[in-house]
């Protein structure tokens, strides 16, 4: 996982983050409605050992804190994870820097659960990344994701071919708050086999819509038109 754009515009990120926790009718600085699913999919986390995978600044870090998660952030950008910590002053949050694109011997079976919030697009090596979420949940726990549903790459742009895999292109909306940050697109298929691959068991997949009817600027979507923009892909480790 190479930083990305993200360090480089970690502060401008950072912003970004805050006036999305900031706006008015906005719950829980989640403008996208991805929290309930990743919450509802994680299950029981009060207690349990969770790792924020690609932390960022720690908006998900703290969500989890709040529910009585012991959390663990791990992004592979230092000017982030020294902002997640800023934002953490008490030290309730345990915040590490490694690239969980690679291998982490020091992350294997720590964990109850793995959570990520729009980050599996982000990362450069989508198989690596997968393999290391495996290593680092305990049997019987869960892994959960939420991304940019794939297909929603040609409606957004990112690919005029949707099996072109590894296409990389910038975020249009994060470009435009001075954050130059990449979408790595893959299909569904290559992104379930890496998860099945690394020794996990798919328990669900939820399509989730935008939030408003009408879509964003940029697709090529009719006004009106509801499309999946986001998806959660829920794992266990048997």
């Amino acid at each position: 996982m190479t930083v990305n754009g993200y360090d480089a515009c970690a502060e401008e990120y950072a912003a970004a983050v805050a006036r999305r926790e900031q706006a008015d009718g906005v719950e829980r600085g989640d403008p996208f409605g991805l929290l309930p699913h990743v919450l509802r999919e994680l299950g029981e986390i009060r207690r349990r050992r969770v790792l924020d995978a690609g932390c960022g600044e720690g908006y998900l870090s703290r969500v989890l804190a709040g529910e009585g998660a012991t959390v663990t952030g791990v992004d592979v950008a230092p000017r982030l994870v020294e902002l997640a910590r800023s934002r953490d002053p008490g030290g309730e949050i345990a915040y590490e820097v490694a690239d969980l694109c690679r291998p982490q011997p020091g992350l294997a079976g720590r964990f109850d659960a793995v959570a990520s919030y729009l980050v599996l697009n982000d990362v450069p090596d989508h198989e690596g990344f997968a393999a290391t979420l495996a290593g680092a949940v305990r049997s019987g726990g869960r892994v959960v994701l939420a991304l940019n549903n794939p297909y929603g790459a040609v409606v957004h742009g990112h690919v005029d071919d949707y099996f072109a895999s590894g296409t990389v292109s910038p975020y249009r909306g994060l470009w435009a708050e001075g954050v130059r940050a990449h979408h790595h697109h893959r299909t569904l298929q290559e992104y379930l086999e890496a998860f099945l691959g690394a020794g996990l068991r798919l328990d669900g997949l939820r399509d989730v819509p935008a939030m408003a009817d009408v879509p964003g600027p940029g697709t090529t979507l009719p006004a009106g038109t509801r499309f999946p923009r986001f998806m959660v892909l829920a794992f266990s480790r048997a």
